[in-house]
């Protein structure tokens, strides 16, 4: 499944891919202030609620 979120503000595109990788999110890359990336469907919540604690995504 591809998830697209707005960014807070520009972030470390390394960093991000890196608390996704428990995840199993994958592909990740920021398009205008937008982070996009790709993840299996048992996943998408708690990778979004980490990005959410984190304060990278809005």
């Amino acid at each position: 499944m591809k998830v697209n979120y707005p960014v807070k503000d520009a972030k470390d595109i390394k960093e991000i891919k890196d608390l996704l990788k428990p995840f199993g999110g994958r592909c990740a890359k920021l398009i205008d202030g937008n982070l996009e990336y790709q993840i299996k469907d048992e996943n998408q919540e708690n990778a979004y609620n980490l990005l959410k604690e984190k304060g990278i995504i809005q």
